[in-house]
């Protein structure tokens, strides 16, 4: 249970790391870049006049090749709608985002979407590993996490998961860039029980 515990805290760590730092900083660069372009229009103005009069003769008509290629295959429709494996995969996908946020926010929900701690089944149906998780897991991610870290983790994305017959892996590849390269070459593992992913803490990280 130990080794669980230590490895599952490190999991928002690792995401955290990888976009530590890295807040936008706005200048008053927008003024300069405002004073250049009014500059170009008062000074490109007489010319666009003598290119309009000389480029009207030349008018293209959009050809049916082009039309076509703009149209969305079914293919890309299908996996921008969920992801790697379909519509199970993003289910596992969003499961994971559900139990890494309430991780981070010390909710004892965390416990109910997890498998037990000898991963036979949902913690929530265990009168001796559920007490402890829920008397473990929240209080120290509370102590280690606060209120701008769970922000943070809840606008991560994850987009689909590898799904094969009830077992999803989520990988580096179905988190954004960014958190992604946090995660380096760990993996979060969902088992599937009665139609619900739990994460498997044995198998993950």
């Amino acid at each position: 249970m130990r080794r669980s515990l230590v490895a599952a805290l490190a999991v928002p760590v690792l995401l955290l790391s990888a976009c530590g730092g890295d807040e936008p900083t706005v200048e008053d660069a927008p003024t300069t870049e405002a004073q250049t372009t009014e500059e170009e229009t008062t000074t490109e103005e007489p010319t666009t006049e003598e290119e309009t009069a000389t480029e009207e003769p030349t008018t293209e008509e959009p050809t049916e090749e082009e039309t076509a290629t703009e149209e969305p295959t079914e293919e890309e429709t299908s996996e921008d709608a969920g992801g790697d494996s379909g519509a199970e995969g993003q289910a596992a996908a969003d499961r994971t985002k559900e139990w890494l946020v309430a991780f981070v926010n010390g909710e004892e929900a965390v416990c109910d979407m997890m498998l037990d701690f000898d991963s036979e089944g949902p913690m929530r149906d265990d009168e001796t590993d559920y007490p402890i998780c829920v008397a473990t897991f929240p209080s120290l991610a509370t102590e280690m996490f606060d209120a701008e870290t769970a922000g943070i983790i809840e606008s991560m994305q994850i987009s689909g998961a590898d799904v094969d017959g009830d077992t999803a892996i989520v990988n580096k590849t179905h988190f954004s860039e960014l958190f992604g390269a946090g995660m380096g070459e760990k993996v979060i593992t969902l088992k599937k029980i009665d139609g619900e992913w739990f994460v498997d803490m044995n198998a993950s990280f």
